[in-house]
């Protein structure tokens, strides 16, 4: 959809924009000036004065890749194919999440896109920097341009943007497309086909992540009537006929006022279910529709490839979730914990899990909430670290319409109501800002919660698990973390053991060599059982799991040896040889005694002694851990 020419503004809108744009000596269209309307009145933006630009740090993106990666993986041929035609005209092509942040950029190679906030890990949220391309197209959930002082804030008005939202098979906004150039002197007219382009794209990658979606349903898709393939209609059918999933040309074709999903197919065309099977020959061939007093229509009915019958669409063909016990293996410490964790299961009792990140701190609360009676119920998980500050409140509590300007204009359940009569997992809550610990606090006392904006309270039933990397006691002393939650969360807390500390560790290889294996015969040589068990895994069993996924992939003949592992294997340091391991306890008693004066140089204020060794505080915390160092505060 191409935006509509500028028209005459409301007059209580065209009031506030010569108010307070009066500089401007500009005529925008209605959806700007609202835009415009909100970033003053509802977010208390001041358009003469920059406002915090949110950019996550390298961990922090990193782990907010990782948390989005189905949606990275399917999206990253769209956005390569869109910035092979848009680079080399100066366009940087940038992917953001429902949020705003950026998850993928392709700059054209100038550093000065860098410098104006076109990077991975950037938020551009509209309650943060007010109208812009990315969040006021989340915003209004349509494509748009956002040309120079169109923008609110002046930083910006080099910028010229065209973005096109991104949708899920349900109908739920997923993020956004954006082409955005800098110092363009040209109309905004001149931008149209840039949007048309990337709208082009956009449409793509819903459809790559339709067809990923339901992979294993029965599909059917009509042609667009104008011959346009990026207008295609595409439908998921469950085993009765039912829509069950629709892309955004179907749900455009049907109208908001004929709701597509659970409606049977012949009451969107003319022929049921059974007649499409017979016309196309269980799906080996297309057909033509005649519409009644409309078009004919192309239609291709396409079955899974495993099979030629109808079945009912269920969850993606993964395997099944790992249990308790299998997940503690042969492991006396873990096999312990189990043991003590059937015991408080359905009693109530908050459970925390710390470690090493990568020893499967995710995996075991899943299995937790499939061992409790709440099996049934929703599990829910919200990592503290990978979403900004300023997004973690609404996140986790939600907030009622009319609140501020989201992805949803009806307002979203934040994390806490959605587990509800479930389980609610707090990954690296020690990451969790003060004032949200307090609220947090207040709402695991009194069992309700009042989303923002809502004039009711909303009564709780959860089951908290929550886990951390980071080492909470010492982040207590040293008043990073409030004490009496520290308190709430570990009713039952246990460390999970590094791989390298795990007494099962050679078994635990073969288990994850045979899941990622699945049907195929890779026979393990005794050369690489070696390298593997002597190996230190800093990065734990996800590192595993990803070496060994990689080493299944280039086993030739079914053979998997050293030449199928990485390079970090090969090095005499993983072997960990004596004298590797006498230099290591060199650097480590250099490495201590570094932190411990830093640390006194600063009055004990880790948060200054972090900065002044160019590391982030969490890291400065894990090395005092390690070496057995205190910070408290003088």
């Amino acid at each position: 959809m191409i935006p509509r020419l500028q028209s005459e503004l409301p007059t209580e809108l065209a009031a506030f924009v010569a108010t307070h744009f009066a500089d401007r000596q500009s005529n925008p269209e209605r959806l700007i000036a609202e835009s415009w309307q909100r970033s003053v009145s509802r977010h208390g933006l001041d358009p003469a004065r920059p406002a915090s630009h949110v950019q996550l740090e390298r961990n922090e993106i990193r782990l907010h890749q990782e948390e989005h990666r189905e949606y990275l993986t399917i999206a990253s041929q769209g956005v390569e194919g869109l910035s092979r035609r848009l680079n080399p005209a100066g366009f940087a092509v940038l992917l953001s999440d429902r949020r705003g942040i950026t998850l993928d950029a392709r700059l054209p190679g100038h550093g000065y896109y860098a410098d104006s906030g076109l990077v991975i890990g950037s938020c551009w949220d509209e309650s943060l920097v007010g109208t812009n391309g990315i969040g006021t197209g989340l915003a209004a959930c349509q494509p748009l341009i956002i040309h120079r002082d169109e923008h609110f804030l002046a930083t910006h008005f080099r910028l010229s943007c065209s973005v096109a939202p991104l949708f899920d098979p349900q109908g739920a906004l997923m993020g956004c497309l954006n082409a955005s150039c800098l110092n363009s002197d040209g109309p905004k007219q001149a931008q149209y086909l840039t949007l048309q382009l990337v709208s082009l794209y956009a449409r793509l990658i819903e459809n790559a992540s339709f067809r990923q979606r339901y992979a294993d349903c029965a599909m059917l898709t009509v042609a667009g009537l104008d011959g346009d393939l990026g207008n295609e209609q595409l439908l998921a059918l469950d085993a009765t006929g039912r829509i069950t999933g629709a892309n955004r040309a179907a749900f455009a074709a049907a109208g908001p006022e004929r709701p597509l999903l659970g409606r049977p197919v012949d009451a969107l065309l003319p022929v049921t279910l059974e007649r499409l099977m017979s016309l196309t020959q269980g799906g080996l061939r297309s057909t033509s529709l005649q519409l009644p007093d409309g078009p004919v229509i192309d239609v291709a009915l396409r079955m899974p490839a495993t099979r030629r019958t109808m079945t009912a669409p269920g969850p993606s063909a993964a395997p099944a979730a790992p249990t308790l016990e299998e997940l503690a293996g042969g492991d006396p410490q873990l096999q312990r914990f189990v043991q003590r964790l059937r015991r408080v299961l359905g009693r109530d009792i908050p459970l925390l899990l710390t470690g090493e990140t990568g020893t499967g701190k995710e995996a075991f609360a899943r299995a937790i909430h499939q061992a409790s009676h709440r099996a049934k119920g929703p599990f829910v998980a919200l990592n503290c670290a990978a979403i900004p500050e300023s997004l973690i409140e609404s996140e986790l509590f939600g907030y009622r319409a009319g609140t501020f300007t989201g992805a949803s204009r009806q307002g979203m359940k934040g994390k806490l109501e959605q587990a509800n009569g479930g389980t609610l997992f707090l990954d690296e809550i020690g990451d969790m800002p003060a004032h949200l610990q307090t609220r947090l606090l207040r709402v695991l006392a009194e069992r309700e919660l009042v989303p923002l904006g809502a004039a009711t309270p909303v009564a709780l039933d959860v089951q908290l698990v929550c886990a951390t990397h980071r080492d909470l006691p010492a982040m207590v002393a040293a008043g990073e973390f409030r004490e009496d939650l520290y308190y709430r969360l570990n009713g039952l807390t246990t460390t999970l053991p590094a791989l390298r500390d795990r007494a099962d560790r050679a078994a635990l290889i073969r288990h994850v060599l045979k899941l990622e294996a699945g049907d195929e015969s890779v026979e393990l040589t005794v050369e690489a059982m070696e390298r593997l068990a002597a190996y230190g895994w800093p990065g734990n069993v996800r590192q595993l799991i990803n070496v060994l996924r990689c080493a299944v992939a280039l086993a030739a003949d079914g053979i998997l040896g050293l030449d199928c592992l990485p390079p970090e294997l090969m090095s005499v340091s993983a072997q960990r040889s004596p004298v590797a391991q006498s230099l290591e306890t060199t650097r480590d008693a250099a490495e201590a005694a570094q932190l411990q004066a830093t640390l006194t140089q600063h009055g004990g204020n880790v948060t200054s002694a972090a900065r002044s060794l160019g590391i982030n505080r969490a890291t400065f915390y894990r090395k005092l851990h390690r070496y057995g160092l205190t910070a408290l505060r003088k």
